[in-house]
């Protein structure tokens, strides 16, 4: 399905009007109110790990309100609520929705206009949500917006660490969806020069530069473009229980085992010739590809939080969705899950750090 797309949120009533919705259901924080129409219907009852308990209470205001469709107003969690939300009104029970059982005749349009340039949900038919505490995905082609917003304006108040934090989600999901065992020629024509584009303006991006928010919403789209047709690996799979259990945000925990997992690929034969597409893209040698990435979170403020609580790290290793890591390029075990969690949570040996801040630093000259 092709989605209509707009660079401006003074769009937003010609694009409701497009896709046939009257009366949204607005899902943002509070602080979009102002820029909505007066007594607009917001549902702002969500967290950054959104539950079907909040989806199910957006349901009642949505059906309260009369309304026809949904709008989502910012970051990945506002989008996967709203997204719940229209599961949860195309299905016939909560079970039913969590299956992705949608028999659903009333499509409920849903607009995406993404405040911050990271998660790419506005670009994809998926949804994270939580019950119980545990993490379910949902995915359904009915679950692709109709319609998206993409302006770089909306960034413009964001603060550094959440602009790095989404940006590295990106670059993640352009990463791992490039070496995704789902890869194809037309995922990887999407997702290389995302991540090119991400990489190059990365620093003007956080120093507040308005080229580099619109070049960043956009890589961020494409990354989402690209996650759509291939899933993510072993990064993101690894990354939602260090999110939960120590409060790092979604980008950063990603960003924080990506570099160990890309290190251990290098040493895989059959890895030599996606690894090498990427590093020629980066402008580095095969090895020095992950120690690039490594030295951009350094650089920009990325530190583990020196994690040596064996039950926890026993808790986290345990937690890994192995259904993600099917899609990862190379098995892993247990044992080398838990190797990844100590590497990845404490300080990098400090040769490997410095040449690592040397090569990125180089880079972003």
């Amino acid at each position: 399905m092709s989605q209509m797309i707009r660079t401006s949120l003074d769009a937003l009533s010609d694009l409701l009007s497009a896709v046939g919705m009257t009366r949204p259901l607005y899902v943002c924080s509070r602080r979009w109110t102002s820029r909505l129409p007066d007594c607009a219907p917001v549902f702002s009852h969500f967290e950054p790990n959104p539950d079907f308990d909040q989806c199910a209470a957006g349901v009642s205001m949505f059906q309260r309100k009369g309304c026809d469709g949904l709008v989502a107003i910012g970051g990945g969690s506002a989008m996967d609520t709203a997204k719940g939300i229209k599961a949860m009104l195309l299905s016939t029970s909560f079970p039913a929705a969590l299956l992705g059982q949608y028999p659903g005749s009333h499509a409920y349009p849903l607009i995406c206009v993404p405040t911050t340039a990271g998660s790419g949900s506005e670009a994809t038919q998926t949804a994270v949500l939580y019950v119980d505490g545990q993490k379910h995905s949902l995915s359904h082609p009915m679950l692709l917006a109709q319609g998206v917003i993409l302006d770089p304006s909306l960034l413009s108040t964001l603060p550094a660490d959440m602009k790095r934090s989404c940006a590295l989600d990106a670059l993640c999901q352009a990463i791992e969806s490039f070496w995704s065992k789902a890869a194809t020629t037309e995922s990887q024509m999407i997702a290389g020069p995302a991540m090119q584009v991400i990489f190059h303006w990365f620093l003007p991006y956080l120093q507040g530069d308005r080229q580099a928010a619109e070049q960043m919403l956009h890589a961020s789209y494409a990354a989402g473009e690209a996650i759509q047709m291939t899933r993510t690996t072993a990064a993101h799979a690894m990354s939602y229980q260090i999110t939960k259990q120590l409060g790092i945000p979604h980008g950063d925990a990603c960003a924080l085992t990506l570099p160990y997992l890309w290190m251990r690929l290098t040493r895989d034969p059959a890895f030599i010739k996606p690894g090498s597409m990427l590093a020629s893209r980066m402008g580095v040698s095969f090895n020095d590809a992950p120690l690039l990435f490594l030295g951009l979170c350094l650089d920009t403020g990325l530190y583990p939080p020196r994690c040596a609580d064996p039950e926890l790290l026993d808790y986290l290793t345990d937690s890994v969705n192995i259904e993600r890591l099917g899609n990862h390029p190379q098995p892993l075990t247990r044992e080398d899950i838990r190797a990844l969690y100590i590497q990845a949570l404490n300080p990098a040996p400090e040769e490997m750090a410095e040449k690592a801040l040397a090569l990125w630093r180089h880079h972003a000259e």
